[in-house]
Formats: C-alpha cells, sequence, structure tokens
C-alpha cells in the first residue's frame, strides 16, 4: 500500500479505502496525466510489490516479504506468505477455532486481492453478457454465483430470482446447489433482504445487508433490478463470523453486479431475439419470395409463421373474387374448423384485419366480440390468442387473403410481434400476388424469375442511390432498352436519382436537363396519376416537354409509377430509339419489377431515417449522460440551500447563459428570488418583491415551460425599474409532488444568443431532476422529524431523550432530570378504553410543554412515562419544577367521559436526579431519577422524590427498559 501510494500520490490509507470499497477502476500515474492502468493492472501491481500484514482494526502491522516456493508450487512462483491458519476469505475471516485474536490478517495488498479479483471476475460476466453471442442468462448467473464463492470460500453462494410471491432458485454453486427448491416471498432471511432493499440512490454502502440468526452462518442481500429488487444473494459461511464494513460493502457490490448480470442477460436475450426475429424475417421473405409455385409458397408461409411465432397452429386462405374465403394451408387445425371459417359471415377478427389493414390479435378469443359466429366454432376447437394478418396487394382495395397464427395459451402480442408479422404479411402478399400473375401468363415464368432475384437483391440495399443504381443496371436483364432514368418523388420534384444511356443520343444527358416537376411532362403525368404508360411514338404525345436544346427524337417509352403503400415514391422510365419498340408484356414486366423498386425504395427510406434517428438518439443519450453526471451531486445532497447552490453552478456550466436564477416559493406562498449567478443576480434579486407578477409568476401559476426568443416582444419579462435589452430566455417550474414549488431562469442578452429546443429540452430535463432532489430534501427531513417524535404525542421519544441525555453528559454542564409516571393510568385505559387513555396521553403531553420552561425539553420516555431535562439546573429548583408539571398533569381533565358523564384526571409521581451529585454518566442519573419516581410510586404516588431518598432502594432495583408504546389503532377501530 506504501508504494501504490507513492506511485499515485496519495496517503497508503487512501489506496486501502478505495481498494476496500471497490472503487478502484484507473489511475493517472504520471505529472502528465495521460496514462491510465486497469484496476487489474493495478491489482497485479500490488500482489507482486508489497504485503503488509493488517490487524482487525486495520493498522499495518509489518511486511511480509514474498519468498519462492519452487518445491512445493513446481513452478518456481513468487507469492505471498500469510500467517493465518484458516481459510482466506474475501473479508479475512477468523480461523475456524474463533481464535480471532491472536490470527493475523492478510496484508492490505493481499486482502484486497481476492475482492478485487471477484469484483474483475463479475465485470467480466457482465462483459461477456452483453455481447450478443451470448444469451443463457443461467450460465452467466451460475459463473456469478461460482465467481462470489469461490473467492470467499464460502460454503455456498446462490441467486434466488422473486417472481410474484415466489422466490426461484436460478445459479448456484456450493454445498447442496443440488437441493435448492422454490420458496415463498417471505421466506427466513431471504424474505428479510427483500423487505429491507435499499434505493439504488441510497448512499449507505451497506444498506440491505443481512445476516440470520442461525448462528450467523447465512448473509443475504436483495439484488436490484430496474423496476425494484431483482432476487436475494445468499451466502452460507462456516465457521460463522461477523461480517466487517468492508465485507457488508463487498456482498452489497457483489448483489449489485449479480443485478447487472442478470439484467445484462435479459437484454442480451431480448437482442439476440429480436436479432434472430429479424434475420429469421429476412430469410423468410427470400424464402417465399423466391417460390412461384402459390401452394407451395403457402405451404412455407404457414410453416415459418409457426416457428417465427412460436405459435401452435396456423393457417392461410384466400379470397376469392366473389369473396369466398378458400384454405389454402393450415397446420394443427381440425377440418371442422376449416370449413366453419370458409362459411363464417362478417363480422370476424379476420374481416376487421381486412378493414383496417393491419394485423389484428385477440386473446380469450372465444369471449372477442369480433369473433362473430365462429365463437362455438372457437371453442371446440380450443385455443386462446388468434392473430389475423391480412395478405394486401399493395394498395388495391380489400385484400389478397389472411394469415392466421394461433396461440393455445393466451398470448398478448408484443408491438415487435404486431410489427413482424406484417411485414411478413406484406412480403407474402406480394409474392402470392406475383405467384398468381405467374400462374395466369406461364409465358412469364423465367422473366418472373428474373424479378424475384433482382427484388431480392435491391431488398439487401440500403441507401436510395445504390436501389436507382442497381435498377438502372440490372434490368436489362428483363427488358431491352437504350435509355433508363430512375426518378424520385421528392415533394413536388422529381429528382433523377439514377440513369444509363446506352447510345450516343442519351449518354450525354444531365440531372438538371431531366428533373421533372409532379404533373408536367410524361413523366410527371405518371406520377401525378400513378398509371403506367406504353408510348409507341413518345415525341407525337402531346403530354411531352422535349429537353430544351436536344432534337426531336423517334422513340418508344414505358413508364411504371413505384407504389408502396398508396403512395408513389417514383417513376422508371425506359427509352428506345425507334417507333413500337415495346411490347404490353414489356410494360407488365416493368410494373411489376417497379412493385419491387417501390419496396426497395421504402426499405432505403427507413433505413436512412433510422439512421438518423439513431443519430438523433445517440446525440440525446450523450446529452443525457453528461446530465446524470452533472446531477449525480444535487440528487445526494439533502440540505436544501447547498442544493441550490449546486443547482445554479452546475446548470451555468450545463448550459452557457450570462445569468441563471432560481426562485423558490417560501411558507407563504410567495414566489422569492433565492439564488441568482451572472451579469444581471443582483438586478434579479432585487427586483423579487412579493406583489411582483412576470414572467416567473406566470410559469408558476400554468406549470408550464417557456422559451422566449426575444424577451422584448414578450410583456411577462418587464420588471420594475429594469431596462431590458434584446436577449433570450428560458423559465421552466421546479414541479413538486401536487404543484410547481419555484422556477428556473436562464437569460442571455444579445440578438443573435437565442436557445435552442434542444437547450431548452435539456433545462427541462435538469429542472426534473432537481425538483426530484428538492423532494429527497423534503422527505429526508420529514423522515428525520418522524424518526426522532412520538407519533402519539408529538413529543421527542425515547431514542430522542437518549441522545439528549448523552450529550447533556458529555458537555459537561449541571443538569436536572425529572421522571415521571402516571397515577392509575391503567384503570383509565380499563375503564374508558384505549381511545379515552390515548386522550389523556396527548393532554398530558401538551400540559408538560406548557408548564416547562423554554429551555426545558420533554420527552415520552415509555408507555405513561415521561421525562423532563432541565440545563443548567440543580436539585432544588428541579423539585419546584417536578412539582409545576405535577401540577400540570392534575390539571388535565377528559370531560363528558363514556361511564356516567364523570370527568377523568390523573396525578404522577415524579422522580428527580442532577449532574453530577446523583451520577456522572447517562446510565447512572436515569437510575437515579427511576429509582427516585419508584420510591414516590410505591408510597402511593401523588408525590415528588428525590435521588437521595431513591438510594435506599440502591441494592434491590436496577435499571429497567421503558414501557412499550401500545401502537397506534387502526383508524377504522
Amino acid at each position: 500500500m506504501t508504494r501504490a501510494g507513492e506511485v499515485l500520490g496519495v496517503h497508503p490509507n487512501t489506496v486501502r479505502a478505495w481498494s476496500e470499497a471497490g472503487r478502484l477502476r484507473f489511475y493517472r500515474i504520471n505529472p502528465r496525466g495521460d496514462r491510465r492502468y486497469r484496476m487489474s493492472d493495478l491489482r497485479r501491481f500490488l500482489a507482486s510489490t508489497l504485503a503488509v500484514e493488517i490487524d482487525r482494526g486495520g493498522q499495518a502491522l509489518k511486511p511480509l516479504r514474498p519468498r519462492r516456493h519452487g518445491d512445493a508450487t513446481g513452478n518456481g512462483r513468487p507469492r505471498i506468505e500469510s500467517r493465518r491458519n484458516s481459510t482466506l476469505s474475501i473479508k479475512g475471516a477468523s480461523s475456524s477455532n474463533g481464535a480471532a485474536s491472536s490470527a493475523t490478517a492478510a496484508g492490505a495488498a493481499a486482502s484486497a486481492e481476492p475482492a478485487l479479483a471477484l469484483l474483475a471476475d463479475l465485470a467480466g460476466i457482465v462483459a461477456a453478457v452483453v455481447r450478443p453471442t451470448t444469451t443463457d442468462a443461467g450460465l452467466a448467473l451460475g459463473g456469478a454465483a461460482h465467481a462470489i464463492r469461490k473467492a470467499g470460500r464460502f460454503v455456498s453462494a446462490s441467486a434466488w430470482q422473486l417472481h410474484g410471491d415466489r422466490l426461484t432458485p436460478v445459479a448456484a454453486s456450493g454445498v447442496g446447489e443440488e437441493d435448492l427448491v422454490e420458496l415463498p416471498r417471505s421466506y427466513g432471511i431471504l424474505g428479510l433482504a427483500l423487505d429491507v432493499a435499499p434505493d439504488v440512490a441510497d448512499p449507505d454502502p451497506v444498506a440491505g445487508v443481512l445476516v440470520a440468526a442461525h448462528g450467523g452462518r447465512e448473509s443475504a442481500c436483495a439484488i436490484p433490478g430496474p423496476g425494484g429488487p431483482w432476487g436475494v444473494l445468499l451466502i452460507v459461511h462456516d465457521p460463522p463470523v461477523p461480517l466487517s464494513e468492508v465485507e457488508r460493502q463487498l456482498l452489497r457490490r457483489s448483489a449489485e453486479a449479480v443485478g447487472h448480470v442478470a439484467e445484462a442477460a435479459a437484454t442480451s436475450v431480448e437482442v439476440a431475439h429480436r436479432l434472430h426475429r429479424a434475420d429469421a424475417l429476412r430469410r423468410v421473405a427470400a424464402d417465399i419470395g423466391s417460390h412461384l409455385d402459390l401452394e407451395e409458397l403457402l405451404s412455407r408461409l404457414t410453416d415459418h409463421a409457426l416457428v417465427l411465432f412460436g405459435a401452435d397452429r396456423a393457417m392461410v386462405y384466400l379470397l376469392e373474387p366473389d369473396g369466398a374465403k378458400r384454405a389454402m394451408a393450415s397446420r394443427g387445425l381440425s377440418q371442422s374448423w376449416i370449413d366453419a371459417l370458409e362459411h363464417a359471415q362478417p363480422p370476424t377478427l379476420g374481416s376487421t384485419a381486412i378493414a383496417a389493414r393491419r394485423p389484428i390479435f385477440a386473446v380469450d378469443n372465444r369471449n372477442d366480440p369480433r369473433t362473430g359466429n365462429l365463437r362455438a366454432a372457437v371453442v371446440q376447437e380450443g385455443f386462446d390468442t388468434a392473430c389475423l394478418a391480412p395478405l394486401l396487394d399493395g394498395d388495391a382495395p380489400g385484400a389478397l387473403g389472411v394469415l392466421g397464427v394461433y396461440h393455445d395459451r393466451p398470448h398478448p402480442w408484443s408491438p415487435a410481434e404486431l410489427e413482424s408479422i406484417a411485414a411478413l404479411a406484406t412480403e407474402a402478399g406480394v409474392a402470392i400476388k406475383t405467384a398468381r400473375n405467374y400462374a395466369q401468363l406461364a409465358t412469364w415464368a423465367a422473366q418472373l424469375q428474373s424479378i424475384q432475384q433482382l427484388g431480392t437483391r435491391l431488398n439487401r440495399m440500403t441507401r436510395v442511390s445504390e436501389v436507382g443504381h442497381a435498377i438502372a443496371t440490372e434490368l436489362r436483364q428483363l427488358i431491352d432498352y437504350h435509355n433508363v432514368r430512375v426518378y424520385r418523388l421528392y415533394g413536388e420534384t422529381l429528382e433523377p436519382v439514377a440513369m444509363l444511356g446506352q447510345v450516343g443520343e442519351y449518354v450525354d444527358e444531365t440531372p438538371d436537363q431531366l428533373r421533372a416537376t409532379l404533373g408536367a411532362g410524361i413523366t410527371g403525368w405518371v406520377a401525378e396519376h400513378r398509371v403506367a404508360q406504353l408510348l409507341d411514338d413518345a415525341a407525337s404525345d402531346p403530354r411531352g416537354t422535349p429537353i430544351p436544346g436536344t432534337d426531336r427524337l423517334e422513340e418508344s417509352m414505358i413508364l411504371a409509377p413505384m407504389l408502396y403503400e398508396d403512395e408513389v415514391l417514383g417513376v422508371v422510365v425506359l427509352s428506345k430509339l425507334g417507333l413500337r419498340q415495346f411490347h404490353p408484356d414489356d410494360l407488365r414486366l416493368l410494373e411489376i419489377y417497379a412493385s419491387f423498386a417501390a419496396q426497395a425504395m421504402a426499405n432505403a427510406d427507413a433505413t436512412q431515417r433510422l439512421r438518423e434517428q439513431s443519430a438523433a438518439l445517440e446525440q440525446k443519450v450523450r446529452g443525457q449522460r453528461e446530465l446524470l453526471q452533472l446531477s449525480e451531486s444535487i440528487l445526494t445532497t439533502f440540505d436544501v440551500s447547498a442544493l441550490l447552490e449546486v443547482v445554479a453552478d452546475r446548470l451555468g456550466e450545463l448550459v452557457g447563459s450570462d445569468t441563471v436564477a432560481i426562485d423558490v416559493i417560501d411558507a407563504a406562498g410567495e414566489l422569492v428570488p433565492t439564488i441568482a449567478r451572472g451579469a444581471a443576480a443582483q438586478d434579479h434579486l432585487r427586483a423579487g418583491t412579493p406583489d411582483r407578477r412576470g414572467l416567473e409568476q406566470w410559469v408558476l401559476d400554468h406549470n408550464i415551460p417557456q422559451r422566449i426568443e426575444d424577451r422584448l416582444a414578450d410583456a411577462r419579462t418587464a420588471r420594475p425599474g429594469e431596462r431590458l435589452t434584446k436577449g433570450s430566455v428560458l423559465c421552466v417550474p421546479l414541479r413538486g409532488r401536487r404543484s410547481a414549488i419555484g422556477v428556473v431562469v436562464l437569460e442571455r442578452v444579445g440578438a443573435d444568443r437565442v436557445f435552442s429546443e434542444d437547450e431548452f429540452e435539456l433545462v427541462q430535463l435538469f429542472a426534473a431532476q432537481v425538483s426530484v432532489a428538492l423532494q429527497n430534501a423534503e422527505s429526508h427531513r420529514a423522515v428525520e422529524r418522524r424518526a426522532q417524535t412520538d407519533t402519539l404525542t408529538g413529543l421527542f421519544n425515547f431514542g430522542s431523550f437518549s441522545e439528549r441525555l448523552a450529550g447533556l453528559v458529555t458537555a459537561g454542564d449541571p443538569f436536572s432530570l425529572v421522571m415521571l409516571d402516571l397515577d392509575g393510568f391503567k384503570r383509565v385505559n380499563d375503564a374508558y378504553g384505549h381511545q379515552a387513555g390515548d386522550r389523556l396521553l396527548r393532554q398530558v403531553a401538551r400540559a408538560l410543554e406548557t408548564a416547562g420552561r423554554d429551555t426545558d425539553d420533554v420527552f415520552r420516555y415509555g408507555g405513561d412515562e415521561f421525562t423532563v431535562l432541565l440545563p443548567g439546573t440543580d436539585e432544588l429548583h428541579a423539585l419546584a419544577v417536578a412539582e409545576r408539571v405535577r401540577a400540570a398533569v392534575r390539571s388535565v381533565v377528559i370531560d363528558r367521559s363514556p361511564v356516567g358523564g364523570a370527568a377523568v384526571t390523573v396525578d404522577a409521581a415524579a422522580g428527580v436526579a442532577s449532574f453530577p451529585v446523583d451520577g456522572g454518566s447517562p446510565v447512572e442519573i436515569l437510575l437515579a431519577a427511576d429509582r427516585a419516581c419508584f420510591v414516590a410510586k410505591r408510597s402511593g404516588g401523588g408525590r415528588t422524590a428525590t435521588a437521595a431518598e431513591g438510594l435506599a432502594l440502591a441494592g434491590e432495583l436496577t435499571l429497567q427498559a421503558p414501557t412499550p408504546i401500545d401502537p397506534l389503532p387502526h383508524p377504522a377501530s
């Protein structure tokens, strides 16, 4: 540690603390700070350089020299010699015979070595899990459990996953791992660990770590998950030893690492599943798209649908021109179901999907109203969930048919699955249409096969320019031409994205010459009307507009629009010198190919949008990451003043501005400037009068953030007595649990310094973090108040009394203690009930507070026992105060008692003790007052006794625990 501290430029104890806390990540070790070493590098460095024996208090005893053990190990490598005669564990456990005082711990470096190795192993498991090739969550969790058990040399280590109200063992290593069974959530230390599971943001590094009562052999910690505890990490160690602070920290960090492993494994499984589905969908589309035999195509479609969506049954039915349904392929469905489906009349789930032109699913299909007159057949068939996807014919009305996928168990379809089956149905629709065309025109067989191949290649392309170039170069395999032009429609402009001239008349054409407008010229007409054209003499067509500077040519043309989901994406134009050079079959082929080209164009557009969205999302993620790093400090701060200081400073650094200010609602409900930074900070603070009504008050009232590009143009930005200059303003509310609790204001001066929308969004995110931090601070203060206060009476509780008494003794100044025990309180409870007793205790508490002095503190000590601490008071004056508070107790009257209407009153016995006369420690003072109170109680009550009187019982009476406080009754009782 000493050597590491010298290298790192810090005290050795700092290195030790970092090691024990598991915070070592990397270090800058030269003056320039440009060289980093990983944690594993430092661990090897520490292990090979120096070992120091550390006693249980953390003090260095003496260095241990590494020595060689070639005769024992066979490899002659140096290792660190430990004096411990028991197994070395992460925590440096004592020897098996319990002689902790005689065993010395390993050196700082050696003791840190297993912990660092464990964390490195767990980090490696997490890193391995996030790789797309790793999808076995159980294997990853098993590796983590094995690493934890091996590092600590525990008897066993196991991970239990929470499923509702059950705990399931998902990974185990060590003794008894085969015997683990599912347990209830509340079982033993596992349930306790879940009950005290720490919040992710809990600053306490050992929060939530439990040691079982069974001899201290079991330790458990909740494994965190995204929305709460994922499960529990349980370790069994033998012999039983208490966990040190470092060990508890390490156990919690190990549990967190296991949580990361589980989350990473789940994410990896989901990502792998999505990738697999996308790849499978691509292969399925290619498969069904490559078959032109309709029956074979639909049979494969049915089989692929079963596999892709994990279904139990599937079928495809096609629609005849007259609307009749004809089942073409089915798996797992009875003939009676098929007959019922073919003869069913709308409405059905299938007709609903066709009308909606998208997949529709129904869980508990038999009770879904959309099932219509097929309900009896569904009940007989026995499946639960049905999903029907229409097989659409491009933009044509109606549908070619329906793909049905059925699950015997409830299966709510996710958006990703619906998108997948829609894509599959779209590809299937194209394939069905193509197959039908092939069946109708057998002479197109070879050409259609080429179209399929070309379309498949087109679908692999991800850019519009690539698709256009492929069309221009590959279309010749289908049709002979001299010139090809591929137009893409952008708004009202048809932009040539690819062109290829085969003869001299077309070679020199340029994009500027060929660019067209929607509705203008032949190409624009085809794009506008979505109708393919065959022109035997293009030059004589009245819609034609010759290219300026070119000669009139005798040429033939065919043009086909690229249509995708009722949208024109562009036009494919083929030209050939001469008249009547194309045939109707060529036009039909071009239309078919144009549909593939449209699909490819749409895919390229979607891919481009995904690229842009990914880039924008990546930019936002980077900004949010920076925001989270900046907001870490404010989320762990509970001092409101310090919190607002940090907010103003950090926000000024995050978003460049001339002035940053925070206004907060005060106790009177007024919006008051609290913090300001920058050039106009003083003006902002001076302008903050309670009657001020401006932009800040408007945002507070409406709870709506505002971005003002020119504050001179907005009357709400005016301030009394202030002359504004041109600039931009952001004003964002700080939201509380019910309404806005303040505002954050940023200002920039200058006509060209306008806050952007991204900056506006970032400030809103930051304000949301600040709002959470303010709420946390308020909750923290409320928890502190509740922890110090008795719920029934509102007085300070026993814990507060103990802390205050110890503080007065430590200060050493004289003080006195009065202990009160109500006389006959049990009779009140027995005669009038606990509600009357509680009411009496509350009134006694108010009377004691009134009778005491401003400097006195009143506490509820136990059930009907109270104490009063009198700082700076001797015994004589304390006796007077005791009589005064007893009189106050006697003055308490509960009128209108339920029995006979008699009023209820009580008296009290009091005991007085003074420091340091009657005792020099908190226990002695409390015992002296308790004995005195007992004397007064035993003599009949209703009097005050001194500590001297209580000395008569010094040999008989010991300090007793306070009378337990009854829990408050349920509000309904």
